[in-house]
């Protein structure tokens, strides 16, 4: 009888197991609008920098399964804020982010490995940007709490080069290389 008794209990916690690492495969984890955004900066002939921010990024992460999240995010480029009236309305104009006719911008991970939140990674996918869309390859930075990686904003940086997106205005003026920084807050994260 004692026997029987532990076997059950063995196949009652096995079954506890399974039933928690589906819950886990199911979980997500919206992005605080509020609270995250995406910079970028681009090196002008002169070797001086034109930034940009959108100060609403939106999305979420989310788990595939217990050891790979996957993470879908977009911009809308009509968020867009820069220095100076003017160097705003060409970025949003149509020789750049083109905000009338491509009001979003979109990036959707490829599955990465859940410890790339806490010690950095290579986070690959797709973007798509001024109506195209291609594959993009970013950098996951180690988290400041690795314990606990999504209780800390998750920090992204990587490069693309802007005339892949159709983007060629100015090119003798502005680099091609677009360096982009994200600061992600996960809901319920500080």
């Amino acid at each position: 009888m004692k026997h029987r008794a532990s076997a059950q209990a063995i196949v009652f916690a096995i079954a506890a197991i399974r039933f928690v690492g589906a819950a886990a495969a199911d979980s997500s984890w919206s992005i605080d609008a509020a609270r995250s955004h995406a910079s970028f900066n681009v090196r002008t002939l002169w070797f001086t920098h034109v930034q940009g921010r959108f100060d609403a990024l939106r999305g979420e992460l989310r788990s595939i399964d217990a050891q790979r999240d996957v993470v879908d995010a977009w911009i809308d480029a009509n968020d867009l804020a820069m220095d100076g009236a003017d160097a705003l309305a060409e970025a949003r104009g149509p020789g750049f982010f083109d905000v009338e006719r491509y009001p979003r911008i979109h990036f959707v991970s490829a599955p990465f490995p859940v410890a790339s939140l806490a010690g950095g990674g290579t986070l690959q996918g797709e973007l798509e940007l001024h109506g195209q869309r291609h594959p993009a390859q970013f950098t996951l930075l180690p988290s400041t709490c690795p314990a606990q990686p999504l209780t800390c904003p998750v920090r992204v940086h990587g490069t693309l080069a802007r005339g892949e997106f159709g983007m060629h205005a100015h090119r003798g003026l502005l680099s091609d290389r677009v360096s982009l920084d994200l600061h992600i807050v996960l809901d319920g994260s500080d």
